[in-house]
């Protein structure tokens, strides 16, 4: 059984990862750096492609430290988000970024145990959660940010605005 769990969660992972990259297929660095227009509200942040990636990086070292962390019944990191280093600022050095961060929580996840997957612990505001349950909510939430991604391809060169 527990084999069979991590395959599917892994795989799940990995699949968002595959489908999340395909997304970013053909990327020009123009495409890669852009703002969305707008005004910028109070609160509001508004990435282009690169800080997504880097986002989807930190979001996975973040749920493998809470992972991690709750397995040994230590107290949970904080959601203390780092700012990207200016060299991080190419397709190709985001995307060595994203296959570094995806790597080490596969690896975690590949050796957990079936009690420890599912184990229930306290998270962020409260909600009960498991590992199993972060692995899986990890694979969505990069789904969710494809449309994201496609959408700023989709923006006009800034010239053109």
């Amino acid at each position: 059984m527990r084999v069979a769990l991590i395959d599917d969660l892994t795989r799940d992972l990995e699949t968002a990862r595959t489908a999340f990259l395909a997304a970013l297929d053909g990327v020009t660095q123009e495409q890669f750096v852009r703002r969305p227009p707008g005004e910028v509200g109070e609160g509001e942040e508004r990435w282009p492609i690169r800080d997504v990636c880097w986002h989807l990086g930190q979001y996975d070292d973040l749920q493998r430290r809470v992972i991690l962390a709750a397995s040994e019944g230590r107290a949970l990191p904080a959601n203390d988000p780092t700012h990207r280093p200016a060299y991080l600022n190419t397709p190709d050095l985001l995307y060595e970024w994203l296959a570094q961060s995806r790597r080490a929580l596969v690896v975690l996840a590949s050796h957990l145990d079936e009690d420890t997957l599912n184990r229930e612990f306290e998270g962020a505001a409260g909600r009960t959660m498991t590992a199993r349950g972060i692995l899986k909510w990890v694979a969505q939430h990069e789904r969710n940010h494809i449309a994201q991604v496609e959408t700023l391809r989709a923006l006009p060169p800034a010239e053109e605005r």
